[in-house]
């Protein structure tokens, strides 16, 4: 969801496990190089606002759907007919003024009225630790509250996907109901895999893949939820590899892609570790 500066380097391969690759370049020309309806399910975070500034004067963003447009294009080419893209836009604070602005909302709209999607549900995320808020306004000025929830969309081409709800039953707590929509997930045991220094003590590193991802439970969350053992799972962005992580320790194929040089060293290095 964060903005990173993009390398100017075609896909490459940054490694491999037997069961799935984690690739760097762009997010299309990584799709592009998937067969057509091969994956089950696309699960990704993008970036909240696209390469553009939230503005209260352009509230609803159409620049962001435009940009989100060709990703969705090759996504829709890469998923099975019945096959679940789950997306996580929230909303996001003006750079200019105590306001919200809705390119979000406005970019799923779009995808609705175009017909060839079905908005299938909403989850909300409890990430409190995650999101950005504005310090002027929300410390400074007390005038705003903290952000404390994130949106994931649920979308396909079909009403009619498959689902296993008893498969996330163990993901909820006593917050949520058994089968609701309001997620409170804590770190999953892959999240324990991650780089660390020389004498065993969790690295600046580490802090980073911490300060700058979901935790793994999140697509593992969704990966059980839709997909099945062996079937593909795809993330184009990818960030510090919690999808990959969560692919690999369910028993899932997966292609996963970022763009950044930074959080895709230390997506390699949380599963090399993981396989050790």
């Amino acid at each position: 969801m964060n903005s990173r500066t993009a390398p100017d380097t075609a896909v490459r391969t940054v490694t491999a496990t037997g069961a799935g690759t984690l690739t760097q370049g762009d997010a299309v020309d990584f799709l592009r190089t998937l067969p057509d309806a091969t994956a089950r399910l696309v699960v990704t975070s993008p970036w909240f606002t696209g390469p553009f500034t939230a503005s209260s004067t352009d509230p609803t963003s159409p620049g962001f759907a435009k940009w989100l447009d060709p990703f969705v294009a090759e996504i829709a080419r890469v998923l099975r007919p019945d096959g679940s893209l789950v997306l996580e836009l929230g909303c996001c604070w003006a750079k200019d003024a105590p306001v919200r602005t809705v390119q979000n909302f406005s970019a799923i709209a779009g995808l609705l009225a175009g017909g060839d999607w079905h908005l299938l549900q909403e989850f909300y995320w409890y990430n409190p630790g995650f999101l950005d808020s504005d310090v002027e306004w929300r410390d400074r000025r007390r005038e705003r509250f903290d952000d404390c929830v994130s949106t994931w969309f649920w979308l396909a081409r079909t009403p009619d996907v498959p689902v296993d709800v008893k498969a996330v039953r163990g993901f909820q707590n006593h917050l949520t109901r058994t089968y609701g929509n309001f997620l409170v997930l804590g770190d999953s045991a892959a999240d324990d895999h991650g780089p660390a220094d020389a004498s065993g003590d969790p690295s600046g590193e580490r802090e980073r893949a911490h300060a700058e991802r979901f935790p793994v439970a999140l697509p593992e969350y969704f990966i059980r939820l839709l997909t099945r053992e062996g079937e593909l799972v795809v993330d184009p962005f990818a960030g510090t590899g919690a999808t990959a992580l969560a692919a690999e320790t369910t028993g899932r194929a997966w292609a996963c892609n970022d763009f950044s040089d930074e959080a895709t060293g230390i997506a390699e290095r949380r599963i090399d570790a993981l396989r050790r």
